[in-house]
């Protein structure tokens, strides 16, 4: 199996591209799904402030490698959500990438800042640990966006991951959220634009990103 495009050694493949890349023309090929994505839909400016929602998995950590070797002024914002040894190691592991790239991460800590963490409030609220997650991170983002000046805030959804939300979506009839369901979610009154610039990308090529890259990341 060769590359497609230069002819080395292929060590990805891509069947729904029906190609298959070598390492080198790989990392371009996901540089360029991430440029193509985010003219496609005019998902942020040369000059704005970006701020990515770093979790320490493979795809948050691989979009911010990305759009800082594209030159855009991307920063990293860390949750810590108060899942045990799980949240410890992807604290870890976002401090670490952005040390390594002497790139900024907003830290966020929600037993330290706001005194509470998820386990608990999902076992002593109303509502569901996932539902509690969710609203957590929707209010953090957006404060974190509006207090630090940034412009957009960009995600890791990959194209799996948009997949997986459109089937789900479509078995349980939400109309309501397959309507709002696109890679630009536009700004409005308290919550800042957010993006997702991998929508293009598979969860094989993000995690084949990273391991080329090296990136280190929490499974």
């Amino acid at each position: 199996m060769k590359c497609r495009r230069c002819k080395a050694p292929a060590v990805v493949e891509i069947r729904r591209h029906n190609a298959a890349f070598c390492g080198d023309c790989f990392l371009r090929h996901v540089r360029e799904q991430v440029k193509r994505a985010i003219a496609s839909y005019d998902m942020f400016e040369p000059s704005d402030r970006i701020l990515v929602a770093v979790s320490g998995g493979k795809d948050s950590l691989a979009l911010w490698d990305v759009l800082l070797q594209l030159d855009y002024h991307a920063d990293g914002l860390y949750l810590g959500l108060g899942i045990g040894g799980y949240s410890e190691r992807s604290h870890q592991v976002a401090r670490s990438f952005a040390a390594e790239r002497n790139a900024h991460l907003v830290e966020v800590d929600l037993a330290r800042d706001y005194g509470f963490d998820v386990p608990t409030a999902g076992k002593k609220g109303s509502r569901s640990t996932c539902a509690v997650c969710g609203l957590s991170k929707r209010y953090v983002f957006n404060r974190a966006a509006r207090d630090g000046g940034y412009d957009v805030i960009a995600t890791g959804h990959n194209l799996d991951d948009e997949a997986a939300t459109l089937l789900g979506n479509t078995l349980r009839w939400q109309t309501d959220y397959i309507a709002r369901q696109s890679p630009v979610l536009p700004a409005e009154e308290g919550f800042a634009r957010k993006v997702k610039p991998l929508y293009r990308l598979s969860e094989l090529e993000t995690a084949a990103f990273a391991f080329l890259r090296g990136i280190d990341y929490v499974v």
